[in-house]
């Protein structure tokens, strides 16, 4: 049982399913809100800011990937972890709905137990930086010209991506930030492929050096 109570919320068109899910998620004592739609979705997020949300593939009238970008694209829920739930094991599936923004990638059918493990993992990593995390880390960091696009594209980042960003500014490797996350090495390099994007840089190595360019060298001036 949990010690605190985290809010979910659940989002998919599947009654049965949702209905089957909420049962487990209540019997472990999580405050459980569902929607069957993007719309319904984003509702209950604006009245009731959950802590978590499972979204499956397909919702009423769009798909699960869509609720995601419009997540991730509002500076007021991109920080909030979400499995997504797939109704096949698809590779193609799975990148997409990582490259999105999704924290983990669950296949049906699936045991409760690697539901609930995923759950836990997902709160626990983000209940300190989400609710009492340090005002100065909150900030976004600043770029040496504060008026070129890239900040205007920084300012668009979400908190786990600004997180991203400070440890590469830290000089910690993949590894060492998929560690200290507790995620897997791909979840951290699709992180920095949607940082990547959203700054409009491109290649192996661009990120790193857009950090180095523009955080490191100005913290150094």
């Amino acid at each position: 049982m949990n010690t605190a109570v985290y809010k979910i919320l659940l989002v998919d068109e599947d009654q049965v399913f949702v209905r089957q899910t909420r049962q487990l998620l209540v019997s472990q004592s999580y405050d459980t809100y569902t929607a069957a739609s993007e719309e319904e979705g984003i509702i209950i997020c604006q009245q009731h800011q959950p802590d978590l949300i499972i979204c499956g593939a397909h919702l009423r009238g769009t798909g699960g990937h869509h609720f995601i970008m419009a997540l991730r694209n509002d500076p007021a829920y991109d920080h909030i972890p979400l499995i997504f739930i797939s109704l096949r094991d698809n590779r193609q599936e799975m990148r997409m709905a990582m490259n999105l923004g999704a924290d983990d990638y669950l296949a049906r059918p699936f045991r409760k137990r690697d539901l609930l493990l995923s759950i836990r993992s997902r709160l626990g990593r983000f209940a300190k930086f989400n609710h009492v995390r340090p005002p100065e880390e909150t900030s976004t960091v600043s770029l040496a010209n504060p008026n070129t696009a890239q900040q205007t594209l920084y300012h668009r980042l979400g908190k786990a991506e600004n997180r991203i960003i400070k440890m590469i500014a830290e000089g910690k490797s993949t590894r060492q930030m998929a560690d200290e996350l507790g995620v897997s090495i791909r979840t951290i390099e699709n992180h920095r492929y949607r940082i990547a994007g959203k700054l409009g840089v491109s290649g192996r190595n661009a990120l790193t050096e857009f950090v180095i360019r523009n955080i490191i060298q100005q913290q150094k001036s």
